[in-house]
């Protein structure tokens, strides 16, 4: 078993949300690998999205 890291760059829609948006991100999060670290990088008002960086390990 080997894990691979990744750096990932999403753009999450926080008109979804309801508010959570710690719940939208790590769901999203989830679908690419196991996040080790994640940060809000830019939000867009105009778009109702925000922009997230995230490292993520998954098995090889």
């Amino acid at each position: 078993m080997v894990l691979a890291t990744h750096f990932i760059i999403l753009d999450i829609p926080l008109g979804s949300a309801q508010g959570d948006w710690v719940s939208a991100i790590e769901s999203a999060l989830a679908e690419r690998g196991e996040p080790l670290r994640w940060a809000i990088t830019q939000v867009n008002a105009a778009t109702q999205t925000a922009t997230v960086e995230a490292v993520v390990t998954t098995l090889s």
